[in-house]
């Protein structure tokens, strides 16, 4: 058992990935509506509401929000297959030294944070730790990243932190926070390729190691 696990593990970013994205599509079809920026909107919008809206307890005018439970399980899912992520990253590069082990740690400790986002008390908070954390991460893969010759994924990989980063930005500053729903979910679709690309290039270089072992 401990055996397929250590060599199923590379997928599990993936698996929490895909369960995330049908929950949350099964969630927002139960969002009652209402927003940040249209507070009388019915039904969840793209444009409008933020992820996170979907994990909402109450809504506007006491509105019991029924997606609430699919959407927990699906925020979970996200954050055990992103933890699982930042687990596998450091085997995207050929040795490991310092770098890879800080990016690891610091990795896997935003995702734990990012977990407490489901609740509402603790959401900003979770917010900006797990985004602090994050930005320091990517101090030591950038670092790494210098050394490594895909020019494609290097290229995604700056994408994705530049998105995440004027988001995160966005979010804490307020400014032009109108956008920032639209922007969150575009941000996600460039991080679930990336994650996506990373996760079967380490599940390809394990799969290697063992034909040769």
């Amino acid at each position: 058992m401990l055996e397929f696990i250590k060599n199923k593990y590379p997928y599990f970013p993936i698996v929490g990935l895909t369960g995330f994205l049908i929950l949350f599509l099964i969630a927002t079809t139960k969002y009652p509506g209402g927003s940040v920026n249209e507070i009388a909107s019915e039904g969840y919008s793209y444009f409008h509401n933020f992820i996170c809206d979907l994990m909402s307890l109450h809504l506007e005018e006491g509105v019991v929000n029924d997606a609430r439970p699919i959407a927990i399980i699906a925020h979970f899912m996200l954050s055990f297959g992103m933890i699982s992520f930042f687990y596998i990253l450091p085997e995207l590069f050929s040795k490991q030294n310092w770098n890879t082990r800080i990016m690891r740690g610091l990795g896997m400790a935003a995702m734990t944070t990012f977990i407490f986002m489901y609740n509402k008390d603790y959401h900003d908070t979770a917010v900006t730790v797990s985004g602090i954390l994050t930005i320091i991460t990517f101090i030591p893969f950038f670092l790494e990243l210098i050394k490594h010759e895909d020019r494609v994924h290097k290229t995604l990989a700056y994408i994705c932190f530049g998105l995440s980063l004027i988001m995160f930005l966005s979010y804490e500053t307020k400014i032009g926070f109108y956008y920032t729903p639209v922007l969150q979910k575009i941000t996600f679709v460039f991080d679930a390729i990336w994650v996506t690309w990373v996760s079967l290039h380490v599940a390809s270089r394990r799969q290697m190691r063992l034909r040769l072992a």
